[in-house]
């Protein structure tokens, strides 16, 4: 495929000065740090266009575009990123080579990539099948996986050893620098050397449609263990963002039976194919993406996820569905017992009963609606209207409109609301997005994008802007405090992933090299570029505001569970009674969380 050399690209973009190459388009003015402007991507009076020349990034809080020199290049002229990287060196002075196929010399270093992979795969398996790792082989024997299973999907074991990998790829004769780029192993902190990344773990390799090996998952063996799940860094030759768990073992049986079926873990998927069950993929420890949906396009346009029964689960199966839907695959989601997920189920009731969940599958909306009315069997208006907001946010951005207007219609007669009325909200939310107000030509005040329109989002924000910005301590703070548990929206709770894994992966965040290694995620990139211009005075303070407004908000949502229960039960004195003893411990928490803010306020005032 055609390309520029990846160092030549980063010349072009670290040669130009944003605000320079911008200030052609656009009529920018300092406003503190940044420069300030009118956006040249929709209509506005008052400027809501923001350039950073400190992070080479620019942002409109208006209609949301943003990201770098090429991002600005791309939107404003309508051209391909080959095309806007030419254009930006053209700017700067700089003579590219010219965009060729990839070389005999690198097509045999990407093999020499897949080679090392190979052999520390190879020794993985090795590894497992010694008499002296027998109580490892028998964790997966205990998971009721057959040695069949086992060695169909290579699956290995990592000794807990600092260097027994590392020489094993030695004598093998591999470029230690590449296995270090492949995540397998590292240099030390202090002195010279390397020593294996994977250490004491199960391993579970990761295939290209041709079964070369791309990178690894190491689950824990200890619960003191962090993290739980050690995955390859992206790499030359592994982009998470484009694998599927399982793919290689599915894709023949995929195509016979005419859908696919979406799990999160691995052993979900391995206890499927135990059964039999091999029209299976998981979307390799991370939610589902773009261009995960564009490689199961090619294969079937039927999409089953069949997602844990938890409350996590049920957020998650929902925001698969809406970006499978949005990229064109008719998705249903499997429904589960809370409890349950598709290995635990299966254990307990067998791969029969699991076809019969198969078969009540149901669509993205009715599932949304039916789990709502199970948690709110007598809804008042906030509850409604809340959930109505949250599902038409969704439909909007599907590209079907017939499938959105028989949605509406869905939503409309199951909810009892009249159908025309969310049939005008859902274009009042389209047109909000696109920048623009009912009933206006033009936009009088820059509008928040609808991900940061309330207080709870403007804390999940910051807290992924110290991630970005702030130093190690500050870094430490909030990977220690916060969780995924905490974050509502669903956009945030994907960036603050890839996020985490980029920190545990470098040691750090470089924002330039994520960028560059998403460029092709605009709504990512336009998220980042409006989360880099956060402004803030004391970090620490900062990080401890966001997190009281979270856990207050925590804590706030599971009252509100306990009333509507309280509501429900209301016949039980017995359970009304439990329930408010539920509400007064919650209360207790409330008062101490307002206690823990006003001591530290106190203490900042002093």
């Amino acid at each position: 495929m055609a390309r520029i050399p990846e160092d030549k690209i980063e010349e072009v973009r670290s040669s130009i000065n944003v605000v320079h190459f911008i200030s052609q388009f656009v009529n920018l003015k300092k406003a503190g740090q940044n420069y300030k402007g009118l956006c040249p991507f929709h209509t506005e009076k008052t400027p809501s266009f923001m350039v950073s020349p400190q992070k080479q990034i620019f942002h409109c809080f208006g209609c949301g575009r943003g990201g770098n020199v090429f991002s600005f290049i791309m939107d404003y002229n309508k051209v391909s990123f080959i095309e806007a990287v030419q254009q930006a060196a053209d700017f700067a002075g700089i003579a590219l080579p010219q965009a060729e196929e990839r070389s005999a010399e690198e097509i045999s270093y990407f093999e020499q990539l897949y080679n090392i992979n190979e052999s520390a795969c190879s020794f993985f398996e090795q590894e497992l099948f010694k008499a002296q790792n027998k109580k490892h082989l028998e964790y997966f024997k205990s998971r009721r996986l057959s040695e069949t299973t086992i060695k169909k999907f290579r699956l290995g074991f990592a000794p807990d050893s600092y260097d027994k990998l590392l020489n094993h790829l030695k004598k093998a004769g591999f470029a230690l620098e590449e296995a270090e780029k492949l995540g397998l192993i590292q240099k030390r902190e202090k002195g010279s050397g390397h020593y294996s990344k994977f250490r004491y773990r199960v391993i579970f390799p990761f295939q290209n449609l041709g079964g070369k090996i791309l990178g690894f998952g190491g689950r824990r063996l200890e619960e003191k263990q962090q993290p739980k799940y050690l995955n390859s860094p992206e790499n030359p030759i592994y982009k998470k963002g484009r694998i599927l768990y399982g793919l290689h073992q599915a894709v023949d049986a995929i195509r016979e039976q005419g859908y696919v079926i979406l799990v999160e873990g691995y052993f979900d998927l391995l206890r499927l194919a135990e059964e039999g069950k091999r029209n299976v993929v998981a979307s390799s420890g991370t939610a589902l993406g773009d261009e995960q949906v564009k490689i199961l396009r090619r294969y079937t346009r039927q999409l089953y996820i069949a997602y844990d029964g938890d409350q996590a689960g049920v957020k998650a199966a929902l925001r698969s569905a809406a970006i499978a839907e949005k990229g064109n695959l008719n998705a249903f989601i499997v429904p589960f017992p809370e409890k349950d997920d598709p290995d635990t189920f299966i254990l307990e009731h067998g791969l029969g009963a699991f076809e019969k969940l198969l078969k009540q599958k149901v669509l993205p909306i009715d599932f949304r609606i039916n789990h709502f009315l199970a948690r709110n069997s007598r809804p008042g208006i906030e509850e409604k209207n809340a959930f109505i907001e949250e599902a038409l946010a969704d439909l909007s951005e599907l590209n079907n409109h017939i499938k959105a207007g028989l949605y509406i219609h869905q939503l409309a007669e199951r909810i009892q609301i009249n159908e025309s009325l969310l049939i005008d909200q859902f274009n009042r939310i389209k047109r909000y997005k696109s920048g623009r107000i009912v009933g206006q030509e033009e936009t009088e005040a820059p509008l928040l994008p609808l991900a940061l329109r309330s207080g709870i989002h403007k804390a999940e924000a910051g807290l992924i802007s110290l991630l970005i910005n702030e130093k190690k301590e500050i870094r430490e703070l909030v990977l220690q405090e916060v969780s995924l548990d905490l974050f509502e929206n669903d956009d945030f709770i994907r960036m603050f992933d890839l996020i985490v894994q980029e920190i545990e992966d470098k040691g750090e965040f470089d924002y330039e090299r994520f960028i560059a290694s998403n460029r092709e995620d605009d709504a990512l990139n336009q998220l980042l570029s409006e989360i880099l211009l956060i402004e803030y005075d004391d970090p620490k303070k900062f990080s401890k505001d966001c997190l009281y407004q979270l856990r207050k908000w925590q804590l706030q949502k599971k009252s509100q569970e306990i009333r509507q229960l309280i509501d429900k039960d209301a016949d039980s004195p017995e359970a009304v009674l439990h329930y408010n003893q539920e509400l007064m411990i919650i209360r207790r928490k409330m008062d101490k969380l307002e206690r823990e803010r006003l001591t530290l306020k106190f203490e900042q005032t002093k």
